[in-house]
């Protein structure tokens, strides 16, 4: 049995398909990877982010607090997250607690509660109080330094800004 080298018109249209199908599933696929490959890249754990964050320093270690200064704050701090909790419906509070879970920004996640605009003015006034409650706490020394790394931070973000455009 003799077999012939003549290809058919309808396998070439077979063959054809094939690579376009191959194709089309790997461009589906590459596309369907590169948010995860994006989100990836940016998740605040990354080890770029952490050396960032652990270089630049906190404020607070920065504006050498003393341990009575530090609990003070804390207390401070524990107070205006009670207020805030008190603030939010349950349903609210159960996203944020989902979202704090999942690792979200608190930012982003403020931003998906559809807060009203009461809510707004009253969350405004809980972080004002606790601002002005950590600045109480300084010494002169502290808010003078504190004051001069708010403007170094708002020179920066100036900077960036002008550098993107």
């Amino acid at each position: 049995m003799v077999t012939s080298n003549k290809t058919k018109p309808g396998n070439i249209t077979q063959m054809k398909l094939n690579k376009l199908s191959f194709l089309v599933g790997a461009v589906a696929l590459t596309l369907t990877a590169i948010p995860f490959a994006a989100e990836a890249e940016i998740n605040s754990s990354s080890p770029t982010i952490v050396a960032q964050r652990q270089k630049r320093g906190g404020w607070k270690d920065k504006l050498n607090l003393t341990e009575d200064q530090k609990a003070q704050m804390q207390q401070i701090k524990q107070s205006a997250r009670a207020q805030m909790q008190e603030i939010l419906t349950p349903e609210q509070l159960q996203k944020l607690e989902a979202a704090k879970a999942n690792g979200q920004k608190k930012r982003g996640v403020f931003r998906t509660l559809n807060l009203t605009d009461a809510q707004k003015a009253e969350m405004k006034k809980v972080r004002e109080s606790k601002k002005a409650q950590f600045e109480a706490i300084l010494t002169d020394e502290q808010k003078a330094q504190l004051q001069e790394m708010k403007q170094n931070r708002q020179n920066r973000r100036q900077s960036r800004r002008q550098n993107a455009n």
